[in-house]
């Protein structure tokens, strides 16, 4: 897992990755919006609950978010400005003919985020006591 987190603090300075991330994202974003707006009829054999949907897509921008932006804290830099989103998508839902306005959707929305910075903590507090438990073996020799 360490070499994971390395990697990704590499390719955070790389700025073509930067650049790309970001760029994902915001098309990404912008197909969400389109989405968001259309009259979709899911099969009666497929069934997946809506707010499911809502939870893994807002995981995945949390990722992508944490990637294309090296700022802190999460909740001010990321969090916020996906919550704004998932807000902002609940609006133009109001306004179309074929969706409605949710505020259990947007619920779902921040409980994707919340998971994604809840993994992300437990990630980070995991490695650094497998760094400090390697440290005090090597003090101890």
């Amino acid at each position: 897992m360490h070499h994971l987190i390395i990697l990704v603090r590499h390719l955070r300075r790389i700025a073509a990755f930067e650049i790309s991330t970001r760029t994902l994202v915001i098309i990404l974003m912008i197909l969400g919006a389109w989405v968001a707006t259309q009259k979709l009829e899911f099969p009666q054999t497929l069934s997946l609950n809506d707010k499911v949907i809502h939870i893994v897509v807002f995981f995945g921008f949390s990722v992508l978010m944490d990637l294309a932006i090296d700022r802190h804290p999460f909740w001010l830099w990321k969090g916020l400005p996906l919550l704004i989103y998932g807000a902002g998508i609940e609006i133009l839902q109001y306004f179309s003919p074929d969706r409605t306005f949710s505020m259990l959707d947007w619920l779902a929305d921040f409980f994707g985020i919340f998971f994604y910075f809840l993994l992300k903590i437990i990630i980070l507090w995991w490695d650094s006591s497998k760094i400090k438990e390697v440290e005090t073996k090597e003090s101890e020799l």
